[in-house]
This record gives C-alpha cells, structure tokens and sequence, in this order.
C-alpha cells in the first residue's frame, strides 16, 4: 500500500504544474542549487515508477503494474522532449541539471540517467558529451570541483562521475577513482568538500557516510555489476592493471545482486588470470561478462564458475 501511494504521488506531482509534464520545482538533491525543476527529480521517478511496476505485477496487480509502466513510459517521453529542446538551444547533446540552466558542475546530477538508475544506454550521447564536459571544464588536480553550495572537491560526485564511466567501459574512470584514493583522510575517510590547495574538509561532514558508502559500492561495481535491461552480471570491468600483478589473488563477496547473492575471486599467475564465481542464484541472469580493463569482453554462461585468461 505504501508503494501504491508512493507511486501515486509521483503521478499526481508530475501534472498540473506548468512544467511540461516534468516532475516541479524543488530544492532536490542538495548539491544542485536553488530552487528548479531539476532531471535528477525526473529521473528518480522514472525508475520509481517502473520498480513501483515490478513490484505490482510481482503481487498479482498486473493491471496497476501496467498504468505505472505506461506512466514510466510518458514521463521519460516528456523527459526526452525536453532534454530536445536543450540540445537545440546548447547545441549540443548536453543534460545541464535544469531545463533552463547553463552547463556547470551540478550537471553530474543529471548523469543518474546513467548510473545508478539506469534509464539511459550507458552508451547514450546525452550522458558520455555531459561526462566529456565534466571531465573538460569541472576538475582540479584530478576531482570534480563543485562549486555550487560545496565549494571544494566533491569525493561523491567525482565518484559518481566515475561509475558513469565505468559503466560505460571508460577507463578514465580508474584515473577519478585513485584520484580519490589519494583524497582520503589517514582513517580512510573524506570530507563532504575537500580544499583543492590544503586537501582537507572545508564544508559539511569531516566524515561523510555518502562519500564512504559510494566509495563502497564503487570498489563493489568493480568487481561485480548488473545491467538489469540485458538480465547480465558484468564482472572486474574496474580491477586496475597494476592490481592484477604476478602472485595477486583479490576477492570481493558474498554481495547482493538483483540474481542473488555472489562472490567474486580473482588469481593471477604467469601466465593465465582466473576469474571464478560462486553464487546462489534466486533467477539465473541471461549472460556474464568478464570485462578486464584494456581486453576484449568474454561472455560466459551463467552454468560455469570461472574463467581462465591468458595475460
């Protein structure tokens, strides 16, 4: 019942509001800004409604499941035509965060479409020309620097920045992950806003649980990650060069899945890198792929437990 209101609401924000069938006006996400009719709001509810959706087909609703993915579908339209209009008047295929704002930093917002949402192909114009302009225009030494509210180095949304990449195969996403490595307090901790120059906090937590936890589901996502519209687990698609030198054994696991819970293990020789898995699979995902930076993607079937590469 819960849901249902949830979704509900959803449905009721998005009409009536002058907004061109888009969610209203809100503060949002802290780190956007003031006050806007923001794609993060939009994006959200999109992948509320069609969750919303699985959960009602899931509990024998299929006729309320079917409305809400229809209601999906027409916000993403309404989304697509907007995100039309931006690129006509940018001139490019840019997401800035709001319908009417210029590009700046608070567009990495907009790049939930990509991760952790998955509305958009990871491959998608809109979100791989506004990671390019992030990566162009938004960092210092290395980190996103947001100067909107935080005013400093921004170790999650860097982080954000980085899953986008590495979703889409982007090796630079490695380059934004050590960099915040190296941004880390000697307790293993970041600031909710780093000084550029002194490379400590100089805004909000001194010991921010989003930054650590988006740390966490980084280091996960290199090892193992869903794509949910292929019904596809992508293993080691961030596990560095340098870490997989002679003698290496790295593991990550047992770690949820939308499959079932999975461990992932990962022994490098000489000669020959071994990828194996163990899992208790709830549903069995399609396929998986083994996607070792720098080196061709293996699909295997989700039947076998490992794979051997020759280094």
């Amino acid at each position: 019942p819960g849901i249902r209101r949830a979704a509900k609401w959803i449905c009721r924000k998005r009409r009536g509001t002058g907004a061109e069938g888009l969610m209203p006006s809100g503060f949002s996400a802290e780190h956007l800004g003031p006050n806007d009719c923001y794609y993060w709001d939009d994006f959200w509810s999109i992948a509320g409604l069609h969750a919303a959706s699985r959960l009602m087909n899931g509990s024998g609703d299929s006729r309320r499941g079917e409305e809400l993915e229809q209601e999906a579908g027409e916000l993403t339209a309404c989304v697509n035509k907007s995100l039309q209009r931006v690129q006509e008047s940018l001139g490019s295929a840019f997401m800035p965060a709001a319908p009417r704002r210029r590009m700046d930093s608070a567009a990495v917002g907009s790049l939930v479409a990509a991760y952790p949402l998955q509305v958009f192909d990871p491959h998608d114009l809109r979100i791989t020309t506004t990671a390019d302009f992030l990566l162009r225009n938004c960092l210092i030494d290395g980190a996103l620097f947001h100067d909107i509210s935080h005013s400093g180095l921004n170790p999650y949304l860097t982080l954000h920045l980085a899953q986008s990449l590495l979703r889409a195969g982007d090796h630079r996403s490695l380059l934004l992950m050590n960099r915040i490595a190296e941004l880390a307090s000697p307790t293993g901790q970041w600031a909710e806003a780093i000084h550029p120059r002194l490379g400590t906090g100089c805004m909000g937590d001194g010991q921010h649980v989003w930054a650590a936890a988006e740390w966490v589901m980084m280091v996960r996502n290199c090892f193992v990650r869903e794509e949910e519209k292929e019904c596809s687990l992508v293993l080691c698609s961030g596990l560095a060069p340098q870490w997989l030198a002679h003698g290496s054994q790295l593991s990550l696991g047992p770690t949820l899945t939308a499959f079932g819970p999975i461990t992932v293990t990962v022994d490098v020789n000489a000669d020959t890198i071994t990828v194996s898995w163990s899992a208790l699979w709830r549903t069995r995902p399609k396929k998986i792929e083994i996607a070792l930076p720098f080196r061709q993607i293996i699909t295997a079937s989700p039947d076998r437990d490992s794979i051997r590469i020759d280094r």
